[in-house]
């Protein structure tokens, strides 16, 4: 029996105020890759930084399904 693919991906978005309001940047899966990102934003770039949950559309998913409405 094949392992059911779930529909979305649950992971953190960052997002960063350049000064025209939030703007999506990125999406990380783990918390390893969530906190190495964050350092490496923080270090390099002097806007605000907003880290939240969130989910997005699992690309293997669709690869499956390509016919399904998203």
């Amino acid at each position: 029996m094949a392992n059911k693919i779930n529909k979305y991906v649950y992971g953190w978005r960052f997002l960063v105020n350049y000064g025209q309001g939030w703007e999506y940047e990125t999406f990380e899966t783990t918390v390893e890759a969530m906190r190495e990102n964050r350092k490496a934003y923080r270090e390099n770039c002097d806007y605000p930084l907003k880290i939240s949950r969130g989910r997005e559309i699992n690309p293997t998913w669709v690869a499956q399904n390509p016919g399904a409405a998203l």
